[in-house]
């Protein structure tokens, strides 16, 4: 009888492994519940702004008449746009250059970066704003030498007026644009000192 009355060790054991098991099957259960949530969710907003960019339609007057969800999309084509079409910066070396003051001796020191919104056009223009002697790319060169040539017939009067700067810009712009044979859209000056 006393055989039968005490539990045998193994048994403790096995209700332990037992108990294991369904957590462990439980927690995969969950996990795999969880993951399947997050395709489906995911999935299905990747449907809605395929539906919703597919909803858009021309009506008779050739306006674009969104879906549903048009206005939330136009937001975000929006941004997606923007970047896609984020301008480049082409940063040109430091000018330091005698102005055309007869009075007296006078420079011009400054920093200009040329602003393209065509961010492929921009990079035509490889080696952007580092100077190596023969080895400037012929475009670079060319809009250098040309704004060089703009900045050495000006005055110090000139330069120190707002509307002086305005049109300096404006000039530098329209050069750089025939030097490098696209659009210039505007022209950043990062340094500007006239002595």
């Amino acid at each position: 009888m006393s055989q039968a009355a005490t539990p045998a060790p193994d048994a403790g054991k096995k209700k332990g492994k037992g108990k294991l098991l369904i957590i462990m099957v439980a927690a995969l259960v969950l996990a795999l519940g969880g993951g399947g949530a997050a395709y489906f969710f995911m999935g299905r907003g990747d449907a809605a702004k395929a539906k919703g960019k597919s909803a858009k339609q021309k009506d008779g007057e050739g306006h674009e008449a969104a879906g549903e969800h048009g206005d939330a999309e136009a937001g975000e084509e929006g941004t997606e746009e923007a970047e896609a079409h984020e301008p480049a910066v082409v940063a040109l070396p430091t000018f330091t250059v005698n102005l055309a003051d007869k009075e007296a001796p006078r420079y011009l020191r400054t920093t200009v970066s040329l602003l393209i919104k065509d961010a492929e056009k921009a990079a035509t223009l490889s080696g952007g704003g580092e100077h190596k002697a023969a080895g400037e790319p012929v475009r670079i060169a060319m809009a250098r030498s040309a704004i060089l040539e703009l900045l050495t017939t000006k005055t110090a009067e000139e330069l120190m007026t707002a509307e002086g700067k305005t049109a300096l810009k404006k000039e530098i712009a329209d050069r750089a644009s025939k030097a490098f044979r696209f659009k210039v859209n505007d022209v950043l000056l990062a340094e500007f000192v006239v002595q």
